[in-house]
């Protein structure tokens, strides 16, 4: 195991205060797990080239280090530092083609790059490391599998894995429930030592914020001119904001003229306690046509949210999410999570699926609300049920929208655990636009195809804005204007 004095300067490179901060507690032996999360441009492909060069001249003979990246393109770029780093040194053989990258060591130690899929999650054998590069942007199901191969593997008998993982928090997608955002997020506990550079969002364009969270500005003026420039354009447009908050702040956001929740907002609903379930739960509806799903959205009395939905079974969902663009394997763990179903064979998912669902998981809602063009659908499917129906002009859409948003930002709003990826999932790609009087709704983005997977969001508009409305409970759990279920 590497120990801190085999990674002293030397061979030209030079390591910087927090670089050193970060070695010193990553390396120490009672450290299993170690995540460093600061933005980008502060050198994070560098420090992880430099680990692996070190671990590589350390290790013992016929040992390997796992060097892992979203892919094996994108681990060449550290691969090749690892190189400059050994340049000069006649005991190692190089191998780089369009799929293989690795450094093997004459006693047959090596260095092997792998991407973040399925077929290179279970090849972690006699690997004393694991360097991790860029987390956020791994395959999906591909990098839930390598992460979960990881750990597994840590604390074997006389194979003691050491995983250093080395990236920025961005890009949204990776928020609460991804494993990427929980493990920087849980900070340091235990075996697992957490070190994260960020700006203050509240103070975001002001340099010393900049600079705290940039310590690669202290050496480089190039890097401090860049950083003035995107700040003075992202101060008048909000798109620019959101890019520079997410990759020069290390703070995910999205574009604030257009997004329906900010990102501290929904960290505050993930973050809250989960009360249990009790009483009966309003739902909100939104029932997919075409290449739509159809989702729900519980709220309960006490603020606790759950979600569900059903996607079509035609096509695949490998299919819709090369449609959707979003990272192999984001849906089907959706549904081994249990929080999407399919529909088998359909284009379109039935009311009467995602109704079932619903009663099955949640018991009799004590109300459902859906966008009242929809309402004969839902009547049919479940005409033993208590439906109200919505309309969806500008000023009740806005009200529901500020319903969501004051219960996110002021409580009582709580996300159940299971139900976070897919809300994340959904958030990231509802954008919201306001007309000349500043109301608000949401409204599809993109092409024809509409790929946007915001229906779980609208379902949970629905939702928060019959809470708000609901009437006040008398008594004992019951809904004035409602019969309990029998």
């Amino acid at each position: 195991m590497m120990v801190l004095a085999d990674l002293e300067p030397g061979d030209g490179m030079d390591i910087r205060p927090f670089q050193r901060t970060f070695l010193r507690r990553a390396l120490a032996p009672d450290i299993d797990t170690a995540a460093l999360s600061l933005p980008r441009g502060n050198g994070k492909s560098w420090l992880a080239a430099y680990i692996a060069a070190r671990a590589l001249l350390t290790i013992r003979a016929h040992r390997e280090i796992a060097l892992a990246a979203a892919s094996i393109e994108q681990g060449r770029i550290v691969y090749r530092w690892v190189r400059e780093f050994l340049a000069g040194r006649s005991e190692f053989r190089y191998l780089d083609s369009a799929t293989r990258c690795a450094i093997t060591r004459n006693d047959g130690a090596r260095l092997r790059v792998i991407g973040s899929n399925g077929k290179t999650a279970m090849g972690l054998v006699s690997t004393p490391i694991v360097i991790a590069d860029e987390p956020g942007s791994w395959e999906q199901r591909g990098g839930e599998l390598l992460f979960d191969a990881i750990q597994t593997a840590q604390g074997k008998p006389g194979s003691r894995l050491k995983a250093i993982y080395i990236g920025t928090l961005a890009p949204m997608a990776t928020g609460p429930g991804h494993w990427w955002w929980d493990l920087v997020n849980g900070g340091s506990h235990g075996s697992a030592y957490v070190q994260v550079l960020q700006g203050d969002p509240q103070t975001w364009d002001s340099w010393p914020t900049i600079r705290k969270a940039n310590p690669l500005t202290m050496v480089s003026a190039d890097f401090r001119r860049k950083l003035l420039e995107e700040r003075d354009a992202a101060r008048a447009d909000p798109r620019l904001k959101a890019r520079f908050l997410s990759y020069r702040l290390n703070r995910p956001a999205a574009d604030e003229s257009s997004v329906l929740l900010r990102v501290e907002d929904w960290e505050r609903v993930c973050a809250r306690a989960v009360p249990a379930p009790d009483g009966r739960p309003i739902v909100g509806i939104d029932l997919g046509g075409g290449r739509a799903w159809s989702a729900a959205v519980a709220v309960w009395e006490s603020g606790r949210m759950e979600a569900q939905a059903v996607a079509p079974g035609v096509p695949s969902l490998e299919d819709q999410e090369r449609r959707d663009r979003v990272p192999a394997g984001t849906y089907r763990k959706l549904e081994l999570g249990g929080a999407l179903g399919v529909a088998e064979d359909l284009r379109v998912p039935p009311p009467s699926q995602l109704v079932e669902a619903v009663c099955d998981r949640w018991g009799r809602p004590a109300m459902i609300v859906c966008d009242r063009f929809r309402l004969a659908e839902l009547q049919d499917a479940a005409p033993r049920l208590r439906i109200e129906p919505r309309v969806s002009r500008w000023s009740e859409a806005a009200a529901d929208i500020r319903a969501l948003r004051r219960m996110a930002m002021d409580g009582p709003l709580a996300c159940h655990r299971p139900s976070r990826q897919l809300l994340t999932v959904s958030l990231s790609g509802a954008t919201v636009k306001s007309d000349d009087q500043g109301s608000v709704r949401l409204v599809k983005v993109g092409d024809a195809r509409n790929t946007a997977r915001d229906d779980v969001a609208a379902a949970a508009v629905l939702a928060a804005g019959a809470w708000e409305r609901r009437p006040k409970r008398q008594g004992r759990g019951v809904y004035r204007g409602s019969t309990r279920a029998a």
